[in-house]
Order: C-alpha cells, then structure tokens, then sequence
C-alpha cells in the first residue's frame, strides 16, 4: 500500500502525465513505414481515441490529486479544450512537416471522442481513488 499512496503522489503524476505526452509527440511524427501494418481499417481511429483517453486521466489523475481530491468542471473544460488544441496542432504538424502523414480531420475527430471517453471514466471512477 505504500508503493501506491508514492505512486499516486501529485509529483510523480505530473512526471507520468509530462513524459506521456512527450512520447506520444515523437510517435505521432514517426514515419508510416517505422509502424507495424494493420490491416483492419478503423484501427487507427482506435488507437488515437486510445492514446487520448489515456492522456486525458493521466492529465485528470495529476489535477485530482494536486487539488486535494477536487476536481471543478472548469478545469476539466480548460485540459479538454487543451487536448483538442494539441491533437489539432499535431495534425497540422504532420502535414506539413512529414512525408508519409497527412491532416486528417477524423484523427482529430477520434482524439476528441477519446478525451470525451476518458473524462466520463475519470468521474466515474474518482470517488474510489481518495479512499
């Protein structure tokens, strides 16, 4: 149990929620050809919607615990509008700075649709984190 009140304090979180977004920043400028092939077509709008309902708690985990198990919804609307601000700049990004990636306004569709997702899960699931 002490392993997980360290784990959870606001400082790692931040860490966590830093170096997870850096690392998602170098993998969405990766050439197409570096990537595994999937052949199942909607597979890319999952992965996005994925990687942004995990950037969303993370985000969400960081603000929760630094504010003493507070969360108010402006500050959920501010990281939601700052995670649809940043998927978009990286679509842009891609487009006119690589080769093999282009804009794609679904990547920015399934991007919002996973931070959606990811705060509905996070208060769902806040009231078990302070206990």
């Amino acid at each position: 149990m002490p392993h997980i009140k360290r784990l959870l304090r606001a400082k790692n979180l931040l860490i966590l929620a830093v170096l997870y977004s850096c690392v998602i920043s170098v993998l969405f400028f990766l050439s197409n050809p570096t990537l595994p092939k999937i052949e199942f077509s909607g597979i890319d709008k999952i992965v996005h919607s994925l990687i942004h309902f995990i950037l969303i708690n993370l985000w969400l985990l960081f603000i929760y615990f630094k504010n003493g198990f507070l969360l108010k919804t402006r500050w959920i609307l501010i990281l939601l509008l700052s995670v649809l601000l940043y998927g978009i700049v990286i679509e842009i990004l891609q487009d006119q700075f690589t080769v093999s990636r282009k804009a794609d306004i679904f990547d920015v569709a399934a991007n919002f649709t996973g931070s959606l997702l990811g705060i509905f899960f996070f208060k769902n699931i806040k009231k078990y984190l302070n206990t």
